[in-house]
């Protein structure tokens, strides 16, 4: 094992073909999707975080030379989630869907965002059923369980006997065609969620952990 930056990373990236599809969910134009104001007067915008994220993995996949293709560049407006899955599904049809992987970046939020409440944690989305996103999904689950302890952040684990992911057939996943998973990182309802998630550390940690994921693909 290699250590990059505190993180403790594979020290050989395995030769593959695999194509990493990486969606950043909602745009600047969503209503809502933000933080109340944190003590020092910043505040937590879904979209910017959603895009910050990508563009993280991104870098990091260009200096694996792991090939992929972000889903949506813009940010102004929010591109519809059928039209998503369909632009991953255009790559899919290109490079083969047993190639593809998705994933769908988010941050998690309970409430109207009136008051901060107290609901925590990482987790992770798959369709309904056993599927392959499923063992994607545990092993961002497994990732994320090294890294996010280490700054006193939980996760949450659905428990279900044949995956750690939470399973709802959200359109993104649900009618793409390529195993498909949607990260909601942390909650920006919760404070402490929050300001890490508005940390340089924190978005660091969070797209550190897609990263050692598909490098275990």
């Amino acid at each position: 094992m290699i250590s990059y930056g505190g993180f403790l990373e594979p020290a050989i990236v395995k030769p593959q073909s695999k194509v990493i599809l990486l969606d950043n969910g909602h745009a600047k134009s969503t209503p809502g999707k933000r933080s109340l104001k944190l003590d020092n007067g910043t505040q937590f915008f879904e979209y910017e975080f959603n895009r910050d994220i990508v563009k993280r993995i991104a870098k990091k996949l260009d200096q694996l030379g792991i090939k992929y293709h972000i889903l949506v560049p813009e940010e102004d407006v929010d591109i519809p989630v059928s039209v998503r899955a369909q632009r991953a599904n255009e790559y899919c049809k290109k490079y083969g869907k047993t190639n593809c992987y998705l994933i769908s970046v988010h941050a998690n939020a309970l409430g109207t965002n009136a008051n901060w409440n107290n609901a925590r944690g990482w987790s992770v989305y798959t369709t309904k059923g056993l599927t392959k996103s499923d063992d994607f999904a545990n092993i961002l689950f497994d990732e994320a369980q090294k890294i996010l302890p280490r700054y006193n952040m939980t996760l949450r684990n659905s428990g279900l006997p044949h995956t750690k992911s939470f399973e709802e057939n959200f359109t993104v996943i649900y009618k793409s065609y390529c195993p498909a998973v949607l990260t909601e990182n942390l909650f920006y309802t919760n404070k402490k969620d929050c300001a890490f998630l508005m940390s340089e550390e924190g978005r660091e940690a969070i797209a550190q952990i897609h990263v050692n994921a598909i490098k275990r693909l």
